[in-house]
């Protein structure tokens, strides 16, 4: 069979997308020496996907070689016309058999047989999560969407509370929708090392274990609730020394964020380093006392799953997809009050004995998700419709 994927976004400052997909991808190559695969890319996109196949050079981690594996140029841009006036023509050269979308932004004028993956309804449940966009399009946006899920052979949800939201929201058929969960990137926090997370402190003056570290790792959007989560932060720091470290790509158009921290008078204790690699993400969840995660929406809450595998205990709102991902592996509060956020954070402070609770909870919890199996659900759905 010959598989096209659509990785667009597979670079890594796609974020949460990209690592889906750049997990997606190695761990096919892993496990499927039968079939051929044409992945789609931006030069960025190639550029990167070289250049981790250079970083690691085993085959069990980037793949089975040029024999199965080919590489197209397509340089559009995603969310553009280009996409959907282009992109289809591209493709069709290519004669697959099977076509995975691994994002709603496919091309409608599209007429093979595909797949879809669809993360999170964020666009139509929180239109303002995209102020930049106007109207126009993000009707757009919402149209692509349902289309991709009306047209696809077979829809992949990535949590069943997703799942839920499609079945809802697009009335599409529940047997057309199968839930594959993603999972937490352990390569992440292999090559940790002591230095780099003594340097990370000296560079933003942090004194732990004196000072407790209250991290969140996610983008600046409205539906995320970072001015909860920095309000509640403001009640806690007025009781006891602590600092808040917001990593993320900053968002300009989320001005009450700004506001909020302003309001706070405590700028100095509220530490953004922005979007951060690897590494030193790594660094911040070593480093954190806890991680917070406020967010009113997630599509799977990949953030908090990091965080179990880095050892670091999880307090999280209790909505959306996080109970169904972290169970009883995290603390959770509502996240419409900022005195439960502030409570629920501190009790996990204070508490040595909860605190190690959740760690050994959490890293339980993070071992009922892989990103190879992830990778054999995809595969075993494609052969599915194949047949």
């Amino acid at each position: 069979m010959k598989i096209g994927i659509d990785a667009r976004m597979y670079r890594s400052g796609v974020a949460g997308i990209g690592r889906y997909s750049q997990n997606l991808i190695a761990n096919l190559f892993k496990i499927d020496s039968d079939d051929q695969f044409v992945l789609f890319m931006t030069d960025e996109d190639a550029e990167e996907y070289q250049k981790l196949k250079i970083k690691n050079p085993s085959p069990g981690l980037v793949g089975l070689g040029p024999k199965n594996i080919k590489i197209v140029i397509a340089n559009i841009p995603h969310y553009s016309i280009a996409e959907q006036t282009q992109l289809p023509k591209i493709i069709k050269k290519e004669k697959v058999d099977l076509m995975h979308f691994l994002n709603f932004n496919y091309p409608v004028r599209y007429r093979g047989k595909f797949i879809v993956t669809i993360h999170d309804l964020t666009l139509i449940k929180f239109p303002d999560t995209a102020k930049k966009t106007n109207v126009l399009k993000r009707s757009a946006f919402n149209f692509v969407m349902k289309k991709a899920c009306q047209n696809a052979t077979k829809v992949i949800a990535i949590s069943k509370n997703t799942k839920r939201d499609i079945e809802d929201i697009f009335h599409i058929d529940a047997n057309k929708i199968k839930v594959i969960y993603e999972s937490a990137d352990d390569k992440v926090f292999i090559d940790v090392k002591d230095s780099d997370i003594d340097k990370l402190k000296k560079q933003y003056n942090i004194d732990s274990p004196n000072c407790p570290l209250i991290l969140y790792v996610g983008q600046y959007r409205p539906h995320k609730n970072l001015p909860g989560l920095v309000e509640a932060f403001d009640k806690i720091r007025n009781e006891m020394p602590c600092k808040l470290v917001l990593v993320g790509k900053p968002d300009l158009a989320h001005k009450r964020l700004q506001e909020s921290i302003d309001k706070t008078g405590k700028k100095d204790d509220i530490v953004m380093p922005g979007f951060v690699g690897d590494n030193e993400l790594a660094c911040w969840y070593k480093l954190a006392t806890v991680f917070a995660f406020p967010s009113l929406y997630e599509g799977f809450g990949l953030p908090g799953l990091e965080a179990m595998q880095a050892g670091t205990p999880v307090v999280a709102a209790n909505n959306s997809v996080l109970p169904e991902i972290y169970e009883e592996a995290a603390i959770y509060f509502d996240p419409f009050e900022t005195q439960d956020i502030a409570d629920k954070i501190k009790s996990v402070l204070l508490n040595d004995k909860l605190r190690s609770d959740l760690i050994q909870k959490g890293r339980q919890r993070v071992k009922q998700f892989s990103w190879e199996k992830m990778a054999r659900e995809t595969l075993d759905l494609y052969r599915q419709i194949q047949d």
